[in-house]
C-alpha cells in the first residue's frame, strides 16, 4: 500500500466508525418499524401445516428482532480485507448479525454466523473456500464497539496486516482526534501531551483484558480451530477437550448460535431440521446441561450476546432434568395419582461404591438382563397360550411365537413391529377371558358380602378398615405380581375401589397359589389371611388359575411398545432384588428407595429402547397408530440440539442419557470438557467411556489458554494431573504480553478476623495495580458451605474503610452484583472466572475431600485470570508445598 500505517489505520478507523453510526441507525430505525413476518403471508392456509409454519415464522421474527437490537449495541466485529484469485480485494464488515439494506462500493456485510464470516476468525493468509475460487485474508481488524454520548469508538481494536506486527488501538477516536487536529492549533506542550496520549493508545501487540464484571469473558471472534469446530454440520456428535481459559464454553455457544440462525445453517442441514419431529420449534428444540444452576445463570448473558434467547427451559442441571423425566414423562417416581415404584433418595443407601466406580459395566450387565427377561418372558407366555385346552388361544399363541423369533434373528425393533400387528387380535381375546376372570371374582365378592350380611355386618366395609392398618411396604401390590396387574383396569385410589382391586388381587393370589410359589409378607398374602374362607371355592379357584394364566400371558402381547418401555422400572426392581448382597448392590432391604444413579440407570434403558424402535422404518412409517403413543410421548422429550457443558463431571451413563434425548435423525450432540476438572466422584474419566457414550463421538482438542497470565499457566500446567493428557500441549495465545504477578500464599491464620485482614490487603493492592480502573471481578472460594457467611461478615467489617463490599453467594444461588466481592463454597463455581481468586481454607478441603481435593485445587486456582491468592488455616497442605516457588508473600512491589 501507498500510505504509511499511522495513516492506513486512521482510514480504517474514520472508515469504520463511519460504518459503525450507519449500520446501529439502521437498526434502530428497523426497531422502530418492526412487525415481524406473519400468517397472512401464509395464503392459502392449511390448516394442517399451519401451526408449524407460523411458529417458524414468529421464530424468523424473533431472531430479526433480537438481531437488530445487537447491531444497535454492536454494528460490527471485525473488518477483513480478503484477495480473490484474481487479486480482486473486497473488505468484509463482520457482524453478529447480518445488517440489511447498506450499500457501499467495495465493501460487504455479512453476519459472523454465515460461512463467509470464517474470514473473520482468520489471521493474514489464511483462506476460505467460496463457489468458485477462494479467498485469501490480507488484512484483519477486530472491534470492541462502544457507544459514547460524543459517538461510536471501538477499545482495544486489533489491527493485523501480513508482513507487520500486531497493533492494538486503545480508542479509535483518540487516533483520530491526534490525526484530525490542525497543526496551528496546538502549541509545543500540547503537542507533547498529545504525542504522549498516542504512545499510550498504540501498543504492539494484543493487550490482555481485564475481567471486571461476572461473566463469560465475550470473545466476538473465535480462533481458527474453535470457528472450524462450531461451523461442523449440525448433525454431528463432538467433544471438545481443553484446559480452562480455551474457549470451550464459548465455542459451545457459538456453536448453538450458529445452527439456530437460519442465515447459518446449510441447506442440508436446513432439511435436517425441517423434518425433525421435535415437538418444539427449532429455536426452542435445544437443552444445554451445566453441572450447577449458578453456571448456568453465569452463561445466560453470553447467550444473550449471541442472539440466542435463553430460559431456564433451555439452561439445565441434570439433577433437575433427570428428576422431571422420572416423575412427569417416564413413570419411574411415585406420584400422588400413582406413577411409578420408586421414590427418589439422594442419599439413599441403595447401591455399593462398585457401582459409582463402573457405571458401564453396570448399566451393561442390567440391560442385558432386562432385555433378556422381556424376551424370554414373552417366550413363556406365547409357550402356555400355544398349550392353552381354548383353540383360538392356541392358535394364537403360535402366530405370537413365530412373531417372537423375528426379533430373536434381526432386530428388537422387528419383533414388536410383528407384534404390534397382532395386537388387535390380542385384545380381542384378553376382553373375552377378562370377563370371565372378573365373573368369577366378582361372584366371589357378592358371596362374601352375602355372608357377611346375612350375620348383621358390611364385609366389604370390615376390608377397608383392615386394609387401613396395614403399612405402606407393599401398598401397590406384591414386587413379582406388578406384571399381573391388568394394564387397563381403573386405578383410582379411593378407599372402596382400592379396597376391591386389593380383594381381587388376593383371590388371584388364592387362585396360583398352588403354582407359584408367593412371599407370605405381602400385601395380597396379609389380605388373604384374613379373608380366610371368604374367598374361591376349590373348583372356583382351579379354574380361575388357567384363565389367570392365559390373561396375564395375552397382556404381555396387548401393548407390546408401552410394556417394552414402561415396564422397564419393574425390570429393574427384579434386578436389583436378584443382584442383592453382589458387586453393585449391598446386602439390604431398599425398599422402593431410589438412588440418583439407579435412576440414570432406568432412565438409559428406556430412552435406548425407545430410540432403538424409532430407528426402524416401518415404526416409523407407522407412528401415528395408537400402538406407537409412547414413541411418539418420546419426541416431547427429545430435542434438535443437546449441549454439555463441563461433561467430565457427568458419569457415562448420564451423558448417554443426555446423548439419547437428541432428536433423531439429527442427533445433534456438542460437549466440552476438561478431565483435570472433574469433581465428582461418579464423573467420566477416560476418553473411551465417553466413546461408549456415542460410538461416533468426534474428539476435537483445544489448547490455547486465552484466560490466564503466564504465571498463573505454568502454575495450572502443574498441578494438573499429566495423565489426562489436557495440558500436554497447551500454550498462550501469540502477540500477547502474557505477563502479570505471581500467585501469593499464606499458612496459620486461624479466624477469621486473620483472614479477613489478609485479604484486604491483597484487595488494596490490586486496586492500585489496576488504577485508575474499579476494582475488577473478585471472587473468594471457601472449603465448606458453613464458611461462607461467617468468612463474609468479617471481610466486611474490615473492608468498609475501603468502601468496598462483600456478599454470601449461599448454596451457588446468589450471583451478587458486579461492585460486589463475591463469596462462594468452591463446589459451586465450575466453569467461573474471575480477574482476582482467593481460596481460603485449603487444607480444611484436603481433609474433607482427600479423594478430590488437588481437583478442586486445579478447578479454584484456574478461575483466576491474573491474582490468585491461596490461604491455609493450619499449614500449608504437601501438594501445594512442592509448589512454592510459583508463590510469593504479596503484590506490594509488583
Amino acid at each position: 500500500m501507498s500510505l504509511n500505517r499511522d495513516e492506513h489505520n486512521g482510514d480504517i478507523a474514520r472508515e469504520a466508525l463511519s460504518i459503525f453510526d450507519r449500520v446501529a441507525a439502521g437498526a434502530r430505525a428497523e426497531l422502530a418499524r418492526f412487525k415481524g413476518p406473519s400468517a397472512e403471508s401464509l395464503a392459502p392456509l392449511n390448516t394442517l401445516t399451519t401451526g408449524k409454519a407460523v411458529a417458524k415464522l414468529n421464530e424468523i421474527g424473533r431472531e430479526m428482532l433480537n438481531g437488530h437490537e445487537i447491531l444497535s449495541r454492536e454494528p460490527a466485529i471485525a473488518r477483513v480485507i480478503a484477495a480473490d484469485e484474481a487479486d480482486k480485494h473486497t473488505i468484509f464488515y463482520i457482524s453478529r448479525f447480518a445488517p440489511s439494506g447498506l450499500l457501499d462500493a467495495g465493501v460487504r456485510f455479512a453476519s459472523y454466523n454465515a460461512p463467509v464470516g470464517r474470514l473473520a476468525s482468520l489471521r493474514p493468509g489464511g483462506y476460505i473456500d467460496v463457489p468458485g475460487g477462494s479467498l485469501e485474508v490480507v488484512e484483519r481488524t477486530l472491534f470492541h464497539a462502544e457507544a459514547l454520548p460524543d459517538g461510536w469508538d471501538s477499545r482495544d481494536t486489533i489491527f493485523e496486516a501480513d508482513g507487520q506486527k500486531t497493533l492494538t488501538i486503545a480508542s479509535l477516536l483518540r487516533l483520530l482526534s491526534e490525526r484530525d487536529a490542525p497543526a496551528d492549533a496546538l502549541d509545543e506542550i500540547e503537542r507533547m501531551l498529545k504525542a504522549a496520549e498516542v504512545d499510550d493508545n498504540v501498543t504492539i501487540g494484543r493487550k490482555r483484558g481485564i475481567i471486571d464484571k461476572m461473566q463469560l469473558r465475550d470473545q466476538a471472534v473465535l480462533d481458527e480451530y474453535q470457528d472450524a469446530i462450531f461451523r461442523l454440520s449440525l448433525d454431528s456428535q463432538l467433544l471438545i477437550l481443553g484446559p480452562p481459559g480455551t474457549g470451550k464454553t464459548t465455542t459451545l455457544i457459538r456453536r448453538l448460535g450458529q445452527k439456530l440462525d437460519p442465515h447459518g445453517l446449510s441447506e442440508d442441514e436446513q432439511s435436517l431440521v425441517d423434518a425433525s419431529p421435535s415437538s418444539l420449534p427449532h429455536g426452542q428444540s435445544w437443552i444445554m446441561f451445566t453441572p450447577t444452576d449458578l453456571l448456568g445463570q453465569y452463561l445466560k448473558e453470553a447467550f444473550s450476546r449471541n442472539n440466542v434467547p435463553a430460559s431456564d427451559l433451555r439452561i439445565k442441571t441434570w439433577i433437575g432434568h433427570r428428576k422431571e423425566l422420572a416423575r412427569n414423562h417416564l413413570s419411574i417416581l411415585r406420584t400422588a395419582n400413582g406413577g411409578g415404584p420408586f421414590v427418589l433418595k439422594d442419599a439413599a443407601a441403595t447401591i455399593t461404591a462398585d457401582a459409582v466406580e463402573s457405571p458401564i459395566d453396570w448399566f451393561e450387565q442390567f440391560q442385558a438382563k432386562q432385555d433378556g427377561d422381556f424376551w424370554s418372558g414373552l417366550e413363556s407366555a406365547s409357550a402356555i397360550l400355544t398349550a392353552a385346552t381354548d383353540a383360538e388361544i392356541a392358535k394364537l399363541g403360535g402366530r405370537l411365537s413365530t412373531a417372537i423369533q423375528s426379533a430373536r434373528t434381526s432386530t428388537p425393533a422387528s419383533g414388536i413391529y410383528a407384534l404390534v400387528s397382532l395386537s388387535e387380535d390380542v385384545r380381542r381375546i384378553l376382553g373375552r377371558v377378562r370377563a370371565d376372570v372378573d365373573s368369577v371374582l366378582k361372584a366371589a365378592l357378592a358371596r362374601a358380602q352375602a355372608g357377611a350380611r346375612a350375620q348383621g355386618l358390611n364385609f366389604f366395609e370390615q376390608l377397608i378398615a383392615y386394609l387401613d392398618t396395614l403399612d405402606n411396604q407393599a401398598d401397590h401390590g406384591d414386587d413379582d405380581l406388578d406384571d399381573e396387574e391388568d394394564e387397563e383396569e381403573d386405578r383410582s385410589t379411593n378407599k372402596p375401589a382400592a379396597a376391591q382391586r386389593a380383594y381381587y388381587a388376593a383371590l388371584r393370589l388364592q387362585a396360583r397359589a398352588k403354582t407359584r410359589r408367593r412371599s407370605t409378607s405381602s400385601r395380597s398374602a396379609l389380605v388373604i389371611d384374613w379373608i380366610a374362607d371368604r374367598g374361591l371355592t376349590e373348583a372356583e379357584a382351579s379354574g380361575l388359575a388357567e384363565r389367570l394364566g392365559w390373561q396375564l400371558s395375552l397382556n404381555r402381547f396387548s401393548a407390546p411398545v408401552r410394556h417394552y418401555l414402561s415396564k422397564i422400572p419393574a425390570r429393574y426392581r427384579q434386578f436389583r432384588r436378584g443382584e442383592r448382597g453382589e458387586r453393585w448392590y449391598p446386602d439390604t432391604n431398599p425398599g422402593r428407595d431410589l438412588h440418583p444413579l439407579e435412576a440414570d440407570l432406568v432412565i438409559l434403558a428406556m430412552l435406548r429402547a425407545g430410540n432403538a424402535l424409532l430407528a426402524d422404518n416401518r415404526v416409523r412409517r407407522n407412528i401415528e397408530q395408537a400402538a406407537y403413543e409412547p414413541l411418539r410421548a418420546l419426541h416431547d422429550i427429545q430435542r434438535n440440539q443437546i449441549l454439555v457443558d463441563e461433561a467430565p463431571d457427568f458419569s457415562p451413563v448420564q451423558l448417554a442419557c443426555m446423548r439419547a434425548l437428541a432428536v433423531e435423525p439429527i442427533g445433534s450432540f456438542f460437549a466440552c470438557g476438561d478431565f483435570n476438572q472433574r469433581i465428582t466422584e461418579w464423573g467420566s474419566r477416560t476418553e473411551d467411556s465417553l466413546k461408549w457414550v456415542e460410538p461416533g463421538l468426534s474428539i476435537e482438542r483445544v489448547s490455547i489458554a486465552y484466560r490466564q497470565s503466564r504465571q498463573l499457566h505454568d502454575l495450572a500446567k502443574a498441578l494438573a494431573d499429566p495423565a489426562s493428557g489436557s495440558t500436554a500441549d497447551a500454550g498462550l495465545p501469540d502477540d500477547v504480553n502474557n505477563d502479570a504477578v505471581p500467585p501469593v500464599i499464606v499458612a496459620g491464620l486461624h479466624d477469621y478476623g486473620d483472614i479477613a485482614h489478609w485479604l484486604a490487603k491483597r484487595l488494596s493492592e490490586i486496586e492500585r495495580s489496576v488504577s485508575p480502573r474499579t476494582l475488577p471481578s473478585i471472587a473468594i472460594l471457601v472449603h465448606d458451605e458453613a464458611a461462607v457467611r461467617p468468612l463474609t461478615d468479617a471481610l466486611n467489617e474490615v473492608i468498609e474503610e475501603q468502601n468496598l463490599h462483600a456478599v454470601a453467594c449461599v448454596d451457588g444461588k446468589i450471583i451478587g452484583r458486579d461492585d460486589e466481592i463475591r463469596v462462594f463454597d468452591v463446589r459451586h463455581i465450575k466453569g467461573l472466572e474471575f480477574e482476582a481468586v482467593f481460596f481460603v481454607g485449603i487444607d480444611r478441603l484436603s481433609y474433607d475431600e482427600p479423594d478430590l481435593f488437588e481437583r478442586y485445587l486445579y478447578v479454584g486456582a484456574t478461575r483466576a485470570a491474573t491474582y490468585l491468592g491461596l490461604c491455609s488455616i493450619d499449614n500449608t497442605p504437601s501438594s501445594i508445598r512442592r509448589l512454592e516457588h510459583h508463590f510469593t508473600d504479596n503484590w506490594q512491589q509488583r
